[in-house]
């Protein structure tokens, strides 16, 4: 008896040992896998191209990958020579500008201080908005480092193009690597399974990028046409953070709404209305027509997956968390029905 405590007791610290050392590895490499994580994401934006190439157009397969690889580095390089030079400018008067916006937003939270005090609120109540005008400035300086780190991540880029590359050429060769390695008799829900995973993630992501790039171009225009200064920074927020469900569309509205307390700039109403706006076509035409099923998740559901997304890998768990959501809410529905019909037949 006492022997087969002892085995028994040695497998379990064997499989905690070996769960810490793969824990430890995972984070060890989680620069590799986040790397191979945003290639991923970029095939899955390229691979229609290729397939449009090939289908119709009747490339050969390393010509359609060429083609489509060399679409995506030319725009790249057509986003970093227009936009990053004005996003520095902008970036700079920013920087300048910041002790004057945040003095307005003293100002105003000062005026809203003394307003709440005349309600008798609790002192500590009252002072929680000084408090954030206090710390605004902090604040806005570690996302101008965070926006710079980012535009600097050179190396970075060039892993991830050579990734995207050779993961593009072989993309198919992988799939059907995959479906050769499961027994026959499951190869049908193989690659069923590689279809759902396909029209979530696949189309999520492509969908989400065309959705916030609207988002983001309207709100750019639109505040550009209002007045406001800064409108093409403000409008890539806007279309960057929008990729956050529920939530990055407010996130992205704050910053738009602390420049606007400026005398200079349209009123904070104007501002208010023209992100309303923009998110009402987003969320009745946008969301529904390019993100499809991914989108059919409660929004209780979608807020919790983009917590824990963000928790475990930061802004990149936020953009794969909800189409990891959606495939396996399909998973779930693909096996219940097929069980209801073994249970039918």
């Amino acid at each position: 008896m006492r022997d087969k405590d002892t085995i028994y007791i040695l497998k379990i610290v064997t499989v905690i040992a070996a769960l810490i050392g793969f824990v430890w590895f995972v984070y060890y490499i989680s620069w590799v896998i986040e790397l191979t994580v945003i290639s991923l994401l970029i095939v899955y934006i390229l691979f229609p191209i290729v397939e449009l190439l090939k289908n119709h157009l009747k490339f050969s397969h390393f010509s359609a990958v060429g083609v489509a690889f060399l679409l995506f580095l030319l725009l790249i390089v057509i986003l970093i020579s227009l936009i990053v030079p004005i996003v520095q400018i902008e970036l700079r008067a920013i920087i300048r500008d910041l002790p004057h916006y945040v003095k307005q937003f003293q100002l105003l939270a000062e005026e809203l201080s003394d307003y709440l005090t005349s309600f008798d609120l609790n002192v500590e109540f009252s002072d929680i908005i000084p408090d954030l005008s206090s710390n605004l400035r902090t604040v806005l300086e570690e996302v101008a480092n965070i926006s710079i780190t980012v535009v600097a991540s050179i190396v970075d880029m060039f892993f991830i193009a050579f990734i995207v590359f050779f993961l593009l050429y072989d993309f198919q060769n992988i799939r059907d690597n995959i479906i050769k390695i499961i027994p026959v008799r499951y190869e049908k829900y193989g690659r069923d399974v590689l279809q759902i995973i396909d029209r979530n993630f696949g189309g999520y992501i492509r969908g989400n990028i065309v959705r916030c790039t609207i988002v983001g171009i309207a709100t750019g225009i639109a505040l550009y046409i209002a007045g406001m200064p800064y409108a093409l920074l403000l409008g890539i927020i806007a279309g960057v953070l929008n990729v956050i469900l529920y939530i990055g569309p407010y996130v992205a509205a704050f910053p738009a709404i602390l420049i606007s307390v400026s005398p200079n700039t349209p009123s904070i109403m104007v501002v208010i209305l023209i992100y309303l706006v923009v998110q009402t076509i987003d969320g009745t035409v946008l969301a529904p027509l390019l993100l499809g099923r991914a989108v059919k998740l409660k929004p209780v559901t979608v807020i919790i997956c983009l917590l824990i997304g963000g928790e475990l890998a930061g802004f990149l768990g936020i953009i794969i968390s909800i189409p990891l959501a959606g495939i396996v809410r399909s998973l779930i529905e693909y096996f219940r029905e097929g069980l209801n019909v073994g249970l039918k037949d």
